[in-house]
């Protein structure tokens, strides 16, 4: 290892304070809690839209709309009130009565946000009836499909019973009136003949007849069959499509869920980072005496050098420049303004001519200059 990859490391290790650890932690965060602020919105809009369009439904725009601005507000809402939660809850580490009223607060907005979105997510995922009516419409057109290529064989075999019988009714009208006659005696031994062949016919008919019926009722039986064996593969493939639907809907609630998980994590976790940032740097400039003598010095330096100070101006004397900080509470020693004033002109803000002293730079080139003195970042 090279002395610079180890001195690297070493500022790395030792030097990094959380602010500047977790900046990008921070960063990334805040960006995925906007991004879910999106995506709940996304999520509720399925629901709430389909609630608005019972009211209007002739205005597909107004709803839109609508929709858009209820959620959008509701979600600046909720990351407004939980911000404020959680800035008290880290300030004064307690559920006190600055602090109680603003989680209860939180609480409710964010409980129905996530109501709103884990209803839309259901509703946009939810797609049972879509396949129940699919499925339905499945059914009906293989059954229509089917019955229109029967009714062709059961209608034939129909014309074939009607022909036959057409055929066989001017025969049946002789029968009818020879067996009249027989009735009545007055038959000749022909026409008793002709009653036994057409008996004969009458019975082959009948029995050609009863088969062709009994041949159009195994069609339709073997139409049915069909339907209903495609009915049950339909119904099978169906409830595997609702199983898996299920499935998503879930998911999509699951998903719903680390959405607000999310946001919240993001919005709390970028006022901790603020906050630790600050007390942090709070704690390191009140054991710092570099910082503490900058913070001296600027101070000084903003009473003496006000707006309308101007370059090679003449500056009062160490008693009356003291008398000017006291008048602004800040208390300074007559050593502090001399070191100051030293300091001041080593640095070039000001200029001395014999017991004279003169503003020598801009206003904010000098208190530029003053921070990069003491490395103030």
């Amino acid at each position: 290892m090279k002395i610079s990859e180890f001195k690297k490391l070493e500022k790395k290790i030792n030097s990094q304070n959380f602010n500047q650890g977790y900046k990008t932690i921070n960063a990334v965060m805040t960006v995925l809690s906007y991004f879910g602020h999106v995506a709940s919105i996304f999520l509720a809009y399925f629901m709430l839209s389909k609630i608005l369009s019972g009211a209007m439904t002739d205005n597909q725009v107004a709803v839109f709309i609508a929709t858009v601005v209820i959620l959008g507000g509701l979600e600046l809402l909720k990351r407004d009130i939980f911000d404020k939660f959680s800035i008290q809850y880290l300030r004064l580490r307690t559920f006190g009565k600055d602090v109680l009223p603003l989680f209860l607060l939180s609480v409710a907005i964010i409980g129905l946000s996530f109501y709103a979105s884990i209803s839309g997510a259901h509703e946009y995922a939810s797609k049972s009836d879509k396949i129940e009516t699919e499925a339905k419409a499945g059914i009906d057109k293989y059954a229509d499909s089917l019955t229109t290529v029967y009714a062709a064989d059961i209608t034939a075999i129909e014309l074939e019973i009607k022909s036959e019988k057409e055929a066989f009714n001017a025969k049946d009208l002789l029968l009818s009136t020879l067996q009249a006659k027989a009735a009545e005696g007055r038959l000749s031994k022909d026409q008793r003949a002709t009653i036994s062949d057409l008996g004969a016919q009458k019975k082959d008919l009948d029995i050609k007849v009863e088969a062709l019926e009994s041949k159009i009722k195994e069609k339709k039986k073997e139409r049915d069959g069909l339907i209903e064996e495609h009915k049950k593969e339909v119904d099978a493939e169906s409830k595997g499509k609702k199983e898996d639907n299920s499935k998503n809907s879930f998911a999509f609630v699951i998903i719903s869920t680390l959405i607000e998980l999310v946001i919240l994590a993001g919005v709390y976790f970028n006022e901790y980072y603020k906050f630790r940032s600050y007390r942090e740097f709070r704690d390191k400039i009140e054991k710092d005496p570099n910082y503490q003598k900058w913070l001296l010095y600027n101070e000084i330096l903003e009473v003496i050098y006000s707006e309308d100070t101007k370059m090679n101006q003449k500056l009062p004397s160490n008693k009356g420049m003291i008398e000017m900080c006291k008048l602004s509470d800040i208390i300074v020693l007559p050593k502090d303004m001399t070191d100051f004033l030293k300091s001041m002109a080593s640095l070039g803000i000001i200029k001395a001519s014999g017991s004279t002293r003169y503003i020598n730079k801009q206003r904010d080139l000098a208190f530029e200059t003053l921070r990069k003195h003491f490395n103030i970042e």
